[in-house]
C-alpha cells in the first residue's frame, strides 16, 4: 500500500477538480494507491447537490470585484467557499484497501476528523469540539468544515481547514454548517500565527498515521 501527497497552491477550481480526477482514476486502475491532494485554491463559491441558487447572496459585480469564481462540485451538502488562507485537504483511496468495508462512511469521516482534532491538539488549540454538522469547532464556531463523495469505494473531496480569516467570503453565501458570526480560523486561536505550510505538513503526516493505523489492525 503506498501514499502519495500532490499539492497544488493558487490554483484554479477547475483545475483542481481535474487533478483530482486523474487521482480517482489512478486509484480505480490500483486500489494500492492512495492519494492526499493539499491545496489553496483561487477564490470560489462552490454548491453541492443539495444547494439552492438563493443562497448565493453576491451580485455578478461582487464576483468580479474580489475575483471569486462559482462552481458546482460533485459532493453532497451545500454552498460553500474555498480560497486563499485554507488548507484544502483531499483523501483519495479505495476504503476496502485500506481496513474500510464498503459502506463504513462514517467510520472513515470519525478517523478523518479524528486525525485533524489530533493536529490541532498539538498545535495548542483548546476547547477543540467534535459536532454536528460534521466538523471540528472551537467555542462552538467551526473551524473545519468536510464534504465528501464516495463512488465505488472511492473516496473524494475532503476538508477545509480555516487557516486565516475568511468572513468576508462567507457573508456572500448562506454557507452549510458556518452562519454569521459562527466560524473561527486556526490564526485566531494561536499564541504565534502559523504559516500554510507548517499546519498543512503537520495534517498530512497525521492523517496518513491515522488511516495507516487503521489498515495495520485488519492486516
Amino acid at each position: 500500500m503506498t501514499w502519495e501527497t500532490v499539492i497544488h497552491r493558487s490554483i484554479a477550481w477547475n483545475a483542481l477538480e481535474a487533478v483530482q480526477q486523474g487521482l480517482i482514476e489512478q486509484v480505480q486502475s490500483n486500489p494500492s494507491k492512495a492519494f492526499l491532494l493539499l491545496s489553496e485554491p483561487l477564490p470560489t463559491f462552490t454548491f453541492g447537490r443539495n444547494s439552492k441558487p438563493g443562497d448565493l447572496h453576491w451580485s455578478q459585480a461582487l464576483l468580479n470585484q474580489y475575483n471569486v469564481q462559482v462552481s458546482p462540485v460533485k459532493r453532497g451538502g451545500k454552498w460553500t467557499f474555498h480560497g486563499p488562507g485554507q488548507i484544502l485537504i483531499y483523501p483519495i483511496m479505495h476504503l476496502p484497501s485500506w481496513g474500510y468495508s464498503s459502506k463504513a462512511v462514517r467510520a472513515f469521516l470519525e478517523d478523518f476528523r479524528e486525525s485533524v482534532m489530533e493536529t490541532l491538539t498539538s498545535l495548542g488549540c483548546s476547547f477543540v469540539e467534535k459536532k454536528e454538522p460534521f466538523g471540528v469547532y472551537i467555542n462552538h464556531k467551526k473551524l473545519v468544515s468536510f464534504g465528501l463523495a464516495f463512488e465505488r469505494s472511492i473516496s473524494s473531496h475532503g476538508m477545509a481547514l480555516y487557516l486565516t480569516d475568511q468572513s468576508l467570503f462567507f457573508s456572500g453565501i448562506n454557507p452549510c454548517g458556518v452562519t454569521d458570526g459562527m466560524s473561527t480560523f486556526l490564526n485566531e486561536n494561536l499564541t504565534e500565527p502559523k504559516a500554510w505550510d507548517s499546519v498543512a505538513t503537520l495534517l498530512e503526516d497525521n492523517i496518513k498515521k491515522r488511516f495507516s493505523f487503521r489498515l495495520s489492525r485488519v492486516v
